[in-house]
């Protein structure tokens, strides 16, 4: 099997992961205030218009044993780049109540990346197939199932599973596999063209699939280490 991997280096500061709900999630890593501003720049210079106007919250459930964090620095920092910032989620009660005076509320941790009890085999369904075209601004979602689609997906579509995601024409807009925080869905493709693609919330942009050595025909596109991995088949 041939792989290409893109890894997320252990020096990074923070790493944005995808979300079924129509907002970003801002896992902070390692709190350094400095590096997060440069690798913030960096990522968005890597795709300067995918975040724009995007709800954003922030989560600091790793850093919680930090005793004081900005979060009017971070606040700033967001919108100046295009965020909408919307929340916090995880920390000490410190850190939530500091985050309420900057009209930051509180988010459950029990989200996305959590996986759901509605995984458990019994109450998986049956695949949901869809043999026409996916057009741009189209929205398919296949709950507590796999999504299979027979026909090619357009720019600007996008596609949920809480299972795994077939496409068999070309993979144009968006897929996100194993929304509900399934790390065992893949998406298979023979032709990737994706604008983004996520498994249980980690993913990969336009930018970064293009920097990476595609294999040809039939692939798949899995998490290991929680790293996606393109792999042939």
């Amino acid at each position: 099997m041939s792989i290409s991997t893109m890894s997320v280096q252990q020096t990074s500061c923070f790493q944005f992961k995808a979300s079924f709900l129509p907002c970003t999630i801002l896992q902070i890593i390692r709190y350094d205030l400095k590096e997060i501003e440069q690798q913030l720049i960096t990522t968005l210079n890597k795709a300067p218009n995918f975040f724009t106007g995007s709800p954003i919250i922030i989560d600091i459930e790793k850093i919680k044993t930090v005793e004081t964090i900005h979060f009017s620095f971070l606040k700033h920092l967001l919108i100046k780049n295009g965020f909408i910032p919307i929340g916090i989620r995880g920390g000490s009660d410190a850190h939530k109540n500091v985050a309420h005076q900057e009209g930051l509320p509180l988010f459950p941790m029990n989200n996305l990346s959590t996986p759901s009890k509605t995984m458990n085999a019994p109450h998986f369904q049956p695949a949901k197939i869809i043999s026409t075209p996916i057009r741009s601004g189209m929205q398919i979602y296949a709950k507590e199932s796999d999504l299979i689609v027979t026909s090619a997906v357009s720019a600007g579509a996008e596609l949920f599973s809480d299972g795994h995601i077939h496409v068999y024409g070309t993979l144009r807009g968006r897929a996100l596999a194993g929304v509900q925080g399934n790390k065992e869905a893949k998406i298979f493709c023979r032709s990737l063209e994706a604008e983004l693609i996520s498994i249980a919330g980690h993913y990969l942009t336009k930018e970064d699939i293009q920097a990476l050595s595609i294999p040809e025909g039939m692939m798949q596109i899995y998490l290991n280490n929680d790293q996606i991995q393109i792999g042939s088949i």
